[in-house]
């Protein structure tokens, strides 16, 4: 955790509030963009959710107008990620309205510029974010709060080479590729039965449930 100056987390929860922000942990897509395992989907976040990672994870925050389709000006590294919340205001080791270098050591996430925070500080790191890039912050000692997942629900997976058909058969092998998959929504909630899922909708934040998406306050997730 960090031991430099937070406002309250009451304070970051308002702040949060105003933007309706997420904190978010991504499973990276292409894996490696905001990963802090070498797994991939499900169980990088399977592990989070688990609460393996408590030393630091790289996260960032998102809203409802953020664009998580393009991956050449997406607001965050991936599309489905786990919601976190602060165990206190020292949870938030560190934030930057950009990429802000951390790196791993020994399982540790390391944070090169980490200072004393005020409310300022902290909302500028969302309303200085670059467009068509995402921001980063760096979350200890955290909680579970639910998964989100944001359309087009895309994950790096290991899949069949796609062969053009004059390609001979001594010519392809039937080693899976690194690629991206598309989920459903129903096979997201079954990889995390135990976990609510929220997702933005027509710029509010929603919830999934009886097949549905039902539009939930803010409160809900960060009271």
């Amino acid at each position: 955790m960090s031991s430099f100056i937070r406002p309250s987390l009451t304070d970051i929860h308002a702040l949060l509030s105003g933007h309706c922000g997420l904190i978010v942990h991504f499973s990276g897509t292409p894996k490696g963009a905001g990963s802090d395992f070498d797994l991939l989907f499900p169980d990088d976040l399977r592990k989070v959710a688990n609460g393996h990672s408590q030393s630091g994870l790289s996260c960032s925050i998102v809203k409802p107008t953020d664009e998580f389709a393009h991956l050449s000006y997406a607001n965050a590294t991936g599309c489905i990620g786990v919601v976190l919340g602060l165990q206190s205001e020292h949870s938030l080791v560190d934030a930057h309205p950009h990429d802000c270098g951390t790196f791993m050591v020994d399982g540790v996430r390391q944070t090169p510029s980490a200072r004393d925070m005020t409310t300022h500080h902290i909302d500028a790191t969302i309303t200085c974010r670059a467009s068509g890039n995402y921001n980063e912050w760096i979350i200890a000692n955290y909680s579970v709060l639910g998964i989100f997942a944001a359309a087009p629900f895309r994950i790096s997976a290991n899949i069949p080479i796609d062969y053009p058909d004059d390609v001979p058969a001594n010519l392809r092998t039937s080693v899976d590729a690194p690629g991206f998959k598309y989920l459903s929504l129903e096979e997201i909630a079954a990889e995390f039965p135990d976990q609510p899922i929220y997702s933005y909708v027509n710029g509010a934040l929603v919830e999934w449930g009886q097949a549905s998406w039902k539009s939930i306050p803010h409160s809900q997730l960060y009271p």
